[in-house]
């Protein structure tokens, strides 16, 4: 027997008791030792166990008994032939515990690491050509709404540039209107923007270093890799993780598209984007029968003179990329010598 607290559901008071079971019955039975109640045990219903709180036997009327003494009810459960459920059981087990909570660090890794980026790619793919190209429509004005200035190239070097790059013989994609657009860069320097839906924007600053040759066929070659493999539009929705899920499942992605524009303009390429955004420029490159290390060569000068803004501005001693190019490019010597052993 058990000593327990009775609420019979129509009052707050409490009755203290004592549960029994006997012939497949639960009774209970006040101080006095007289018979309260008596119920079969199938019709009764019990909490799962807490390591400190009490224990409830509700009845089929919604009264109930409290229980506090673990021990001896987890001993009458027993004899019954009661057994907890594998929830309750694995709540009061440190060790299927401490495995859930390892499955759960694993399950977590796994899905960042390799479920979301699969994920990125789905969603991006369902974006059709037409809303893409709106999407760099309306990044494109949101640059030009204080992030850059109208160029002042010379028109003849703007259209050298687009004629190069028109010439270029590039694998078929015939998703993206591909056209090159000049700003001003200003606060963001020497840079190529790749928008969705196949505009690419050329600051001014990049063309002074850069020149319009084989160095700005290269890289206007790795920022047509970006559009061809629509890896802003992946990143975007790699950022907004929940969003894009949601998003692919339902087939609505109209609430998640709205925030494109702004998180371009903050986007930052993976290491792994800009290898495949290097790879294609190279084959692009080949199929000209222009040399690869143009593109290596382009790099170079980019970081020689990102390495030179540091200095000017007093951040000599450090090697994270924070602006120009490298703002949404990363950069690493690894590129630059893969680029090179490609030739």
């Amino acid at each position: 027997m058990i000593a327990a607290q009775y609420f019979d559901g129509r009052t707050s008071r409490a009755h203290p008791v004592v549960l029994h079971v006997r012939d497949g019955h639960a009774v209970l039975q006040d101080d006095g030792g007289d018979e309260l109640r008596r119920a079969p045990l199938a019709s009764l219903r019990v909490s799962e166990r807490i390591r400190r709180g009490p224990r409830l036997v509700t009845f089929d009327d919604g009264a109930y008994c409290e229980i506090t003494d673990h021990a001896g009810f987890d001993a009458m459960l027993a004899a019954t032939g009661h057994r907890e459920g594998w929830v309750s059981r694995a709540q009061n087990s440190w060790r299927l515990v401490g495995a859930s909570m390892l499955g759960l660090a694993l399950f977590v890794a796994v899905s960042y690491f390799y479920l979301l980026p699969w994920t990125a790619v789905l969603v991006a793919r369902t974006i059709p050509p037409s809303l893409e190209a709106q999407l760099g429509r309306t990044t494109l004005d949101s640059l030009d709404r204080g992030i850059v200035k109208p160029s002042t190239l010379p028109a003849a070097e703007q259209q050298r540039i687009r004629d190069n790059f028109a010439a270029l013989r590039r694998p078929a994609d015939p998703g993206h209107d591909y056209q090159i657009l000049f700003r001003h860069g200003g606060g963001i320097g020497a840079n190529a923007l790749a928008l969705p839906g196949g505009t690419i924007v050329v600051t001014d600053e990049l063309v002074k270093l850069l020149g319009t040759g084989t160095a700005m066929m290269g890289v206007l070659a790795h920022e047509a890799g970006h559009v061809t493999q629509r890896h802003g539009l992946q990143q975007v929705f790699q950022a907004s993780a929940v969003g894009a899920l949601t998003a692919y499942v339902l087939g609505d992605v109209s609430s998640l598209l709205a925030t494109v524009p702004t998180a371009m303009l903050a986007m930052r390429y993976s290491r792994d984007h800009e290898r495949e955004a290097d790879a294609f420029a190279v084959e692009v490159l080949r199929e000209n029968r222009l040399p690869p290390a143009a593109l290596a060569d382009a790099l170079q000068l980019l970081e020689d003179a990102h390495g030179a803004r540091r200095k000017e501005s007093g951040r000599a001693d450090r090697d994270d990329e924070e602006d120009g190019f490298f703002s949404t490019h990363p950069m690493t010597r690894e590129r630059i010598n893969a680029i090179r052993n490609a030739q």
